[in-house]
């Protein structure tokens, strides 16, 4: 007959264990490392966080939507419809140094939200696209509004920092030109900007123009003082007729 089995001996669980979460918080505890905090802590922080995305969403919405606004006052919006060089010179018009601020800002919003159960139980892709999408499509709607013409008018009585932003960020790049049609010809016109300085243009289309409308006209000026024009724009029609002071050589 066998003896008393001996009582039989069962591995312990090494302290720490990653797969113990009781025994890690107890461990933290005994350590110390724990502390409770009031529930104000909390409700203060979660309003902090949403005060601090809000106003990093208003901001977004304001740089896309000038976005916008600039393309439409420097003509850039109207490039693209003129093939490979209008393609050309909408991207190198393009306000480089908003459009990284407005990535760098999106980033530190999703940074900011990463915390939160919409957010964190998604691929960062998605809030990101998300936050794409509405910005895009609230700047478009902002930037077509009298938001910043409004804002543009208000700084050149009260803001001059704002106003000369506003002024350098809609100012017309070296390809596109705005003016007037004071006379036609075969294969060309005549503009006179603002200041009653001509142009005379070239390559343009002539039909479908007439003396008094108000056009874009997007092209390279040569050494003669001639632009050379690959595509023409009409954008409005002006309301008197501008004396020419000069021609541009």
């Amino acid at each position: 007959m066998n003896g008393p089995s001996e009582p039989m001996e069962y591995p312990q669980r090494p302290e720490g264990n990653t797969r113990d979460p009781g025994g890690r918080v107890l461990e933290a505890i005994k350590e110390r490392d724990l502390r409770m905090r009031p529930r104000r802590y909390f409700v203060l922080r979660a309003v902090l966080v949403a005060l601090g995305a809000s106003l990093l969403f208003l901001i977004l919405l304001y740089v896309a939507s000038f976005v916008i606004y600039a393309l439409h006052m420097d003509g850039l919006w109207f490039a693209p419809e003129y093939g490979l060089s209008g393609w050309m010179l909408f991207f190198s018009g393009l306000p480089w140094g908003l459009l990284l601020l407005s990535l760098a800002i999106l980033l530190l919003l999703a940074v900011i939200l990463r915390n939160y159960e919409f957010v964190y139980h998604q691929p960062l892709f998605y809030p990101l696209f998300a936050f794409v999408v509405l910005i895009a499509i609230g700047g478009f709607f902002l930037g077509t509004t009298a938001l910043h013409p409004d804002l543009s008018h208000f700084a050149a009585q009260n803001a001059p920092m704002l106003e000369n932003f506003y002024e350098y960020e809609t100012a017309f790049p070296a390809s596109v030109h705005r003016g007037v049609i004071i006379s036609l010809g075969n294969g060309g016109f005549v503009i006179a900007d603002g200041f009653g300085v001509t142009s005379s243009i070239v390559g343009g289309p002539v039909q479908g123009f007439q003396v008094g409308d108000v056009v874009l006209v997007f092209g390279t000026r040569r050494d003669d003082g001639m632009i050379r024009a690959f595509g023409v724009q009409r954008v409005g029609i002006a309301t008197s007729t501008p004396v020419p002071t000069g021609t541009v050589q």
